[in-house]
């Protein structure tokens, strides 16, 4: 009943009810949204935040590990949290997108991963003892990996983080999240097992995404959602990407083309004088110090190189 009254109060709103991470994403997200056109005004007090944009009506900062659950009962209408937060709630949401952001600089890819002190004889996850006790940030994930091998679990202890700092001390084995591997190392510890591999992304709520087989529906919220996920992707892509114009002589113009061969379609315009084109076309950050020298080679004059802000392909 409550999911069914929170569904029903969201199909009235006008806007999105998003949820999104605090913690080590909280700094990425609040940038991708800004530079997404979506500014965020927050109060260090509060968790809520004000947003200028009538695609989103609130926006809500919490713990990601609550974000699915909240998510999938229809409290948010879209969230935004790691992969494996998505698979220890083992909620109903539909996961739409990767987002390639997280911590810093990093792009939001890491792994769930069962370690033990290096001096420690086991090898693989089959050498865990069966007496053995595990101190898990992931105690659903981790029964459930061993379950799916039809391996019996050792007993499983859930951990509220920091479980690096108990192997192997305290406990002999956990099992924790790690992305450049760096705690592990400080802490002498070794990966034996890769549970999951995980990512930022985007989850919907089902009732929302979902429609039925052989007569689809479209959700109120459905194009807002799709809205939403675009623009962030898009976002995130032109971050590797800007736009490249030059004028090249009719002479040169297809000597010059021939370097831009993995890029679709480059704008050519004829100048005014009949005897040069204006070439325009989007290049990958990282082929760029490669691909200038060529450019200019082939007789590239007057190149100028501008940001992007948003690459979007196609809406669907």
């Amino acid at each position: 009943m409550e999911r069914n009254t929170r569904n029903q109060k969201s199909r009235k709103s006008t806007g999105l009810n998003v949820a999104l991470p605090n913690g080590g994403l909280q700094d990425g997200t609040t940038r991708l949204f800004g530079e997404a056109n979506f500014k965020l005004y927050e109060d260090p007090r509060k968790h809520e935040v004000r947003i200028g944009d009538s695609l989103v009506e609130r926006v809500t900062f919490m713990r990601p590990q609550h974000i699915p659950d909240l998510v999938a009962r229809g409290f948010y209408d879209v969230g935004i949290c790691g992969l494996d937060c998505q698979y220890e709630s083992s909620s109903d949401c539909y996961v739409i997108a990767e987002l390639p952001y997280g911590r810093g600089t990093s792009s939001g890819k890491a792994k769930v991963v069962l370690v033990a002190s290096k001096s420690n004889p086991a090898k693989s996850i089959e050498d865990v003892e069966e007496d053995a006790v595990i101190l898990s940030e992931y105690p659903h994930l981790t029964a459930g990996w061993y379950g799916n091998q039809s391996l019996t679990p050792p007993a499983i202890r859930f951990s509220y983080g920091g479980t690096e700092a108990h192997i192997p001390r305290d406990y002999k084995y956990g099992v924790c999240l790690t992305d450049t591997g760096a705690s592990l190392k400080a802490n002498k510890l070794k990966v034996i097992h890769t549970l999951m591999e995980t990512y930022t992304c985007l989850i919907v709520n089902p009732d929302i995404w979902a429609t039925t087989v052989g007569s689809p529906r479209e959700h109120p919220k459905e194009e807002l959602v799709r809205a939403l996920k675009q623009l962030l992707l898009g976002t995130l892509a032109a971050r590797e990407q800007v736009f490249l114009v030059m004028n090249v002589s009719k002479g040169n113009r297809d000597a010059l083309l021939q370097h831009l061969p993995s890029l679709k379609n480059p704008t050519v315009t004829p100048l005014a004088d009949g005897n040069y084109f204006s070439v325009g076309t989007v290049v990958y950050k990282g082929e760029l110090n490669a691909l200038l020298p060529a450019l200019f080679a082939s007789g590239a004059q007057d190149l100028v190189e501008m940001p992007i802000s948003k690459v979007i392909r196609s809406w669907r």
